[in-house]
């Protein structure tokens, strides 16, 4: 394995910041961060960008019977006693069940989903400088200009992506030059067949043709979170 190809380092820093790098592989990794200079700086960059995800992913408490286990395996407290069985409580629960059965059927289609992040791509030019930070939720992708771009007055720059089987690509919308956009897609994607997303310098406003007119200037791949 080549550990001084760029696009290596920053998938594997990408694996390890995220923590989808265990065991072995995560020791070797931290071995190699002693002897490589870039890939420490990978590591960085992913730690810092990545950190304002937590402000879109919701905090979630414990249930108090989750927090009573952590607490005994850490030593915090005493086991607590097992309880005999009871059929009182049985009966409770099913009452339970079947009321939150009946609240689900009547849910309203207004009702707040807490939103998660599925996917995430670091769009970077051919010096390994991070561009954009693109992160997808659903439908809706969050970019936004993290580094710096070369301005463009008459002209626009114009994200595609790419699919899987080798079919034409897809607009997803125009990239800002500077701060953060959402963009809503009007288009429903599987996500699942996503080959990769490009870039491509466009006429202001975009491409007039479904299709990249300008020159593919990036492409980079989606990492799933």
């Amino acid at each position: 394995m080549n550990y001084q190809s760029i696009e290596l380092q920053h998938q594997l820093a990408a694996r390890y910041v995220l923590g989808s790098m265990r065991g072995l592989a995560r020791r070797r990794f931290q071995r190699l961060l002693m002897d490589l200079p870039p890939l420490r700086d990978e590591v960085a960059f992913w730690e810092e960008h990545l950190h304002q995800l937590t402000d879109v992913i919701p905090i979630q408490q414990p249930r108090a019977v989750v927090w009573q286990r952590i607490q005994e395996r850490l030593g915090w407290v005493q086991p607590r006693p097992a309880a005999s069985f009871n059929w009182s409580w049985l009966l409770a629960a099913m009452a339970s069940i079947l009321l939150l059965v009946n609240v689900y059927m009547v849910v309203t289609p207004n009702s707040v989903v807490s939103p998660t992040i599925d996917r995430i791509a670091v769009i970077q030019n051919d010096k390994a400088r991070s561009l954009w930070l693109v992160t997808q939720r659903e439908q809706k992708l969050t970019i936004a200009a993290v580094g710096l771009i070369d301005k463009l007055v008459d002209e626009d720059y114009e994200l595609w992506m790419l699919p899987a089987d080798g079919t034409a690509p897809i607009s997803l919308g125009l990239l800002p030059q500077q701060g953060e956009v959402m963009l809503a897609l009007t288009q429903k994607i599987d996500w699942a067949l996503v080959g990769a997303l490009a870039v491509s310098r466009e006429p202001l406003g975009g491409s007039p043709q479904p299709v990249p007119t300008g020159p593919v200037l990036f492409t980079t791949d989606l990492l799933i979170i």
